[in-house]
């Protein structure tokens, strides 16, 4: 991954640098990435199709309805 891994690939080389931030944000430990597995979020309502059951675990998960 580009934001963890600072070694410079040839095919990376065009990425400006305004879109290292990420990077830079993550080494002064502003900010942590976690991974958070597809049935912990509640992104999916707004991402994919969803079953009735799945959209109302995802719905419930934000606080909405």
């Amino acid at each position: 991954m580009l934001a963890r891994n600072p070694v410079f690939h040839a095919k990376t080389k065009h990425i400006k640098v305004k879109y290292h931030f990420i990077r830079d944000v993550l080494d002064s430990k502003s900010i942590e990435l976690v991974k958070v597995h597809t049935d912990d979020n509640p992104a999916d309502l707004l991402m994919k199709g969803l079953s009735a059951e799945r959209f109302a675990h995802c719905r419930q998960m934000m606080g909405v309805g």
